[in-house]
């Protein structure tokens, strides 16, 4: 649960070497209508970012290059682009959403602000472990104790356990959606994206396991 009532995280993903655009501003650059761009990119001349949520973010320094007639070698998503995507995924449209369940407004303002710090460090955590950065046990030992305490805070917010796993299963899907272009945009190997589904499942799994068990002895 990655965000609070208000703004959501910015959407676009922080990276050296130039910011990054919406298709609007990157038409302006260089002159086009979107149509136009949408085109160019899906013929590969000019790279491309998606958001989980569907928007095209460009880097401003490849449009300056394209304008200049040079061909930029393909950008490759880092850890930090995987994990501020994962971020813009929480945008407005998709916490709307939330906001209209039932569920989300038992929370109140402590909670929905500590249910974001805790967000955030999960997907850090989720990132990290699919990137095989770190301790994998350490990173399920921190995933799970985070888990412990989104059940406590449902609970103690009047959720019953149906509702706390429909709430963790929501906010879990622009984590996937993020892995998702991840893997789309660095060609990843069908094996390889087998694999990381699978370690990415069995962590976040792990994590709504605590969650359950959590909010159980909270309620007993």
């Amino acid at each position: 649960m990655s965000e609070s009532r208000g703004r959501s995280q910015g959407d676009t993903p922080e990276q050296p070497g130039g910011r990054w655009l919406s298709i609007d501003a990157a038409c302006r650059i260089l002159g086009v209508d979107q149509s136009t761009l949408r085109r160019w990119s899906d013929q590969g001349r000019i790279p491309v970012f998606r958001t989980p949520g569907g928007h095209r973010r460009y880097n401003e320094e490849d449009l300056r290059a394209f304008l200049r007639g040079e061909t930029r070698p393909r950008r490759r998503m880092s850890r930090q682009v995987l994990t501020d995507l994962s971020f813009s995924g929480y945008e407005a449209g998709y916490l709307h959403q939330a906001r209209s369940r039932p569920w989300y407004n038992a929370y109140d303002n402590a909670q929905i602000d500590e249910l974001r710090t805790l967000g955030r460090r999960l997907v850090e955590l989720a990132v990290r472990t699919i990137a095989g950065r770190g301790d994998r046990d350490q990173l399920l030992d921190e995933g799970r104790r985070i888990g412990r305490r989104y059940g406590s805070i449902s609970a103690a917010a009047g959720l019953t356990a149906p509702d706390a796993v429909e709430a963790f299963l929501f906010f879990r899907t622009p984590v996937i959606q993020a892995v998702t272009r991840f893997i789309e945009e660095e060609d990843i190997p069908p094996n390889r994206a087998l694999r990381i589904f699978a370690e990415m499942t069995q962590f976040l799994d792990q994590v709504l396991i605590a969650t359950v068990a959590a909010h159980a002895d909270a309620a007993d």
